[in-house]
């Protein structure tokens, strides 16, 4: 009888245990924003796919579950002529991205007393290139990373988008009653903080580093072109061939923080991890890096208008995602997380089609 009852017990054992997903150490298993488990080779199968169906010539993913990196892939080929293969050592370009670690940086000097989030930056700093307006004295260090400080986005875009070398910078509306995305904003903080630091603008890279880079093992991420980036760094493509104009690799030596930053998926994630963790910044600095900076701006018509202080804000059926992209044209990037669920993941690619991609992937984790 009890010999009986002890291989009754073995055999309901084993049917629970064939409705459980394995987990051995030769398969590692991706949990998406739902719950939901992917293993790494499904994962690779279908960024292969991917890659293969959108013509995407190199990426660079990972992807963050319960504040680790649980998957890391660089493949396909830095450049399409050369056919040199992407590896782990490929540096791509953040685009807009840069803006979040800039942000993140620039709330690390209000932490330190450097300035304070809602004095006018003019009180720091007189700005030549706007002092014809008056406007110009009321904005912030807070409307420039929440994008709402009445700049465009380029002085040398006009609205529809042609570009103009000569173009006049103007302040659009009165700063800090809209919202419109603006990298000219984030270039005026950072010359604020340049002259409140009494450095170059380019010196600016070196105390990222220091703050940000070192601490976070970052050691081939940087904000300004070195010696390493042009080893490294992926050629940009556009409708199916190497781009050799705007978005290419053009040896840039000017830090732009609101777009120059050259990284990748795995060194990025340990930023993200950061950015999820509260790690170097105060709590206080890191709540309103995430919360959405004016809530009369935030419409359910426009995700872009759910902005924090250099991220993007998006409810969802499976809780709040912070996010942001990165387009230069030929190379393209996005991250997402959610901290309730304590996923994310983040993808550079030196192609266009980041938004074709995205939509795949997230659809992918959700449908799986």
């Amino acid at each position: 009888m009890k010999k009986t009852l002890f291989i009754i017990v073995l055999f309901s054992i084993a049917l629970v245990s064939c409705k459980i997903k394995p987990t051995t150490n030769s398969e590692t298993f991706i949990k998406s924003f739902n719950g939901n488990l992917i293993s790494k080779s499904t994962m690779d199968t279908f960024i292969k796919n991917q890659m293969d169906s959108l013509q995407i010539p190199g990426l660079s993913i990972a992807f963050i579950n319960d504040n680790k990196i649980v998957y890391h892939n660089a493949l396909g080929v830095k450049n399409i002529e050369t056919q040199e293969k992407v590896n782990n050592a490929t540096i791509f370009d953040a685009a807009s991205m840069s803006k979040t670690v800039f942000s993140f940086f620039a709330m690390k000097m209000v932490d330190d007393g450097l300035f304070d989030l809602d004095t006018p930056l003019y009180n720091y700093m007189e700005y030549p290139d706007i002092a014809y307006d008056e406007r110009y004295k009321l904005i912030t260090a807070r409307m420039v990373l929440s994008h709402t400080s009445g700049f465009p986005n380029w002085r040398y875009l006009d609205e529809q988008g042609n570009y103009n070398p000569k173009g006049k910078l103007t302040i659009q509306f009165e700063p800090g009653t809209k919202y419109q995305y603006s990298g000219e904003g984030y270039e005026y903080l950072a010359k604020v903080i340049a002259h409140l630091k009494g450095i170059e603008k380019n010196e600016l890279q070196d105390l990222i580093k220091i703050t940000i880079f070192t601490p976070l093992k970052m050691k081939n991420s940087s904000f300004v072109w070195n010696d390493y980036i042009e080893k490294h760094r992926a050629d940009g493509h556009f409708r199916g061939e190497l781009n050799k104009g705007y978005g290419s690799s053009t040896k840039d030596p000017d830090f732009k923080a609101s777009a120059s930053l050259q990284t990748e998926s795995k060194e990025f994630s340990r930023f993200l991890l950061a950015l999820m963790n509260t790690k170097i910044l105060s709590k206080k600095s890191h709540k309103e890096l995430l919360k959405i900076q004016s809530a009369k701006l935030a419409t359910k018509k426009s995700k872009e208008q759910k902005y924090g202080l250099g991220i993007a804000i998006e409810d969802s059926d499976y809780g709040t995602n912070f996010s942001h992209g990165g387009d230069n044209l030929s190379h393209t990037a996005l991250y997402m997380f959610n901290l309730d669920k304590k996923v994310g993941y983040v993808f550079f690619t030196n192609s266009e089609h980041r938004n074709k991609f995205q939509k795949n992937l997230l659809d992918f984790l959700l449908t799986y």
